[in-house]
């Protein structure tokens, strides 16, 4: 057997201790990819981390190089029928994991276990790009951090050092470079757009949908999770005009509103009142809505558009699967100025034949005895404040006439129920109206100064076309139940109704708990994760640096980088600088030069005692003051307890020494 198998089969020795360790390293780095992988890639690699301890530890011969061939094609088979492709993030990081795997069937010296280690850093990563939410960073950094040691013990020479040892010196090796890496961090030129340009991954998340029936708001407002989070500039508006504009559904069979895109002409919005000027930051949703303050008026992102419905939307290649942010103006009051496209009137008047049929009866009496569509408007929301309907969040199943249900038997709802029946009513009455969906309302949260917008504030509402007006606002739901809009849903809910989430949120210890964590949640994703051009030239600009061009922060790179090494070397100096020489010992060469320049020099090995007593012997004369500087030097060295006054005589009694 040769001597690099031999060294595999070392159970405790120094080559099995790093396998170990790398082994641990390479395990920590994938647990993070664990929910993204298929359950047959984690088991390959199991399997094959317990073939090499088995090799290790029991002696065993590696597998063969075939056979190690054929796992390594079948793996990349896997990955290729797994996902379709052998691109993109999913793919790369199932092959780089399983690559890792096969890698550990062949290792047999340190220059294996060194490629294992570098396989398990792209692995960390990798898990900043499917996360970088502030939990994860404690594990990726101890992860790096125990990496690194391993990485150090796989090259130490001699093989003394411990683990402990490895994880001091790199921790301290790691705490040195973080003013480095701050420093960089804020200087190193930014790239317009995002930096890792890989395809959106398809995973599945809550929020609104292309269409809306009956039942499907309420299910999201049981969801606590955040949709987004809004900073306004200034004042922020009354909760009455906190209106997110999402999806506008147009199309009705009779029971679901659907997303219909149209191509028409934008109509232009008069604003008629206060502006504001916010940044909205929107989780991923794998949608391309972005949610603005009911109505949008302005915004700086290059690439957003405007749909004739006011619409805010991304490209149609861009979705928002990562978080993001955008810089937005609205006017909660406004007027949508021009005459509405005939076709697009048909389409907001249009109604599913032979469907709802009572409620049809019901619109066209109340538009007769209204006499103006405004006053058929005003009629509908009075007749909900009046006669019995109520708003719950467990409403009852609905039939297939879904508004004549409602209407005529349930009276119960939540708000997609009253948004749905007061626009099919309006558009019976020949009015054209459509359903918009979005969020209503946001938690303030004061350590932050910002609003939180979570899926539990999930809301439907309609809006008329009305001469003279244009499109506007109309939420029935103001109607049956106004503390909805103006407190929240805790307020609206019955208390003997279930509602999830509300005496966490009416406890105040844990409610400032939670929005302290957010907050620093949000300043962890704000102004560290996406932190880019723009946030960067802001901080320069903070910071007296007007021109942030590429001259000036290759200028401050240049220059953080001399100051830091500056001090680095500073410190080393310092650190390893020489230490204060031992006084006793000082005076001892004294007297040994003095005595070589008379040809008495100390022999090799020769200590003082017999050094000096070998020079009285040749020198008798100098025999006394010897003798006592041989004592003194006896007692300061090897005594318990030297008198300070004994170094004082022997230095006097070596200067005094005529050779």
């Amino acid at each position: 057997m040769s001597a690099a198998a031999g060294r595999t089969m070392d159970p405790g020795g120094q080559f099995s201790q790093q396998l170990r360790w790398v082994l641990g390293g390479v395990a920590l780095a994938t647990v993070p990819h664990a929910p993204h992988l298929p359950g047959w890639i984690l088991l390959i690699v199991a399997a094959c981390g317990a073939w090499r301890l088995a090799v290790d530890r029991l002696g065993w011969r590696l597998p063969p190089r075939p056979l190690r061939i054929v796992v390594a094609f079948l793996a990349l088979l896997g990955v290729l029928f797994s996902y379709r492709t052998l691109n993109g993030l999913d793919a790369g990081t199932a092959l780089l994991v399983l690559m890792a795997g096969v890698k550990l069937l062949e290792t047999r010296t340190a220059r294996d276990l060194t490629i294992l280690v570098f396989l398990a850093y792209f692995l960390v990563f990798a898990g900043f790009l499917y996360d970088q939410a502030l939990l994860q960073l404690p594990y990726m950094l101890l992860t790096a951090w125990v990496l690194t040691a391993t990485l150090m013990r796989v090259h130490q020479s001699g093989g003394s050092m411990t683990m402990r040892a490895a994880l001091g010196q790199t921790g301290r090796m790691l705490l040195m470079g973080v003013p480095l890496a701050a420093l960089l961090f804020v200087f190193f030129p930014r790239l317009p757009g995002q930096f890792w340009a890989l395809p959106a991954r398809a995973s599945a998340t809550t929020g609104l949908t292309e269409e809306m029936s009956p039942g499907d708001v309420s299910e999201l407002s049981i969801s606590s999770a955040i949709a987004f989070r809004v900073k306004f500039e200034g004042a922020l508006p009354p909760p009455a005009e906190r209106y997110w504009r999402g999806p506008v559904l147009h199309d009705f069979d009779g029971r679901t509103w659907r997303l219909r895109p149209m191509a028409y002409p934008e109509q232009s919005v008069r604003p008629m009142g206060p502006s504001y000027r916010y940044r909205v930051t929107i989780e991923p949703h794998q949608r391309h809505w972005v949610f603005p303050l009911d109505l949008v008026t302005g915004w700086t992102h290059p690439r957003l558009r405007r749909t004739h419905d006011h619409q805010l939307l991304t490209p149609l290649n861009r979705p928002i699967s990562t978080v993001s942010s955008f810089e937005l103006e609205s006017s909660t009051a406004y007027r949508i100025e021009g005459p509405l496209p005939v076709t697009l009137a048909r389409a907001d008047t249009r109604l599913p034949e032979g469907r709802n049929p009572r409620a049809n009866a019901l619109a066209r009496e109340l538009r007769a005895r209204a006499g103006s569509d405004a006053a058929f408007v005003d009629a509908v929301l009075e007749m909900f404040r009046r006669e019995a309907f109520y708003y719950t969040l467990e409403p009852p199943r609905l039939e297939a006439d879904s508004v004549d249900d409602f209407l005529f038997n349930t009276r119960r709802g939540f708000c997609e129920h009253f948004a749905s029946a007061f626009t099919a009513l309006a558009r019976a009455a020949g009015i054209p109206a459509r359903v918009v969906t979005g969020y209503q309302g946001g938690e303030y949260n004061p350590l932050g100064d910002y609003l939180i917008v979570r899926q539990s504030d999930a809301h439907a509402w309609s809006e008329v076309w009305l001469e003279g007006r244009g499109w506007v606002r109309v939420d029935p739901t103001a109607a049956v139940a106004p503390e909805r809009i103006e407190r929240g849903l805790d307020a609206a809910i019955a208390e003997n109704e279930p509602l999830p989430g509300r005496l966490l949120r009416r406890n105040s210890t844990l409610s400032q708990i939670r929005l302290a964590w957010d907050a620093i949640n949000t300043f962890w994703q704000g102004q560290i994760v996406e932190f880019g051009l723009v946030q960067q030239r802001s901080l320069l600009a903070r910071l007296g640096v007007d021109d942030a061009g590429w001259k000036a922060l290759g200028a401050a790179i240049g220059l953080t980088l001399a100051a830091f090494f500056l001090v680095l070397f500073a410190w080393l100096a310092w650190r390893f600088r020489p230490r204060d020489r031992d006084p006793v010992k000082q005076a001892y060469d004294v007297l040994c030069r003095r005595l070589a320049r008379r040809n008495l020099a100390r022999r090799p090995g020769e200590g003082p005692s017999d050094y000096l007593q070998r020079i009285a012997r040749a020198r008798p004369e100098l025999a006394r003051e010897l003798e006592a500087i041989r004592a003194l030097y006896i007692s300061l060295r090897y005594h318990p307890a030297p008198l300070t006054s004994e170094l004082g005589r022997l230095k006097h009694l070596v200067n005094q020494l005529r050779a």
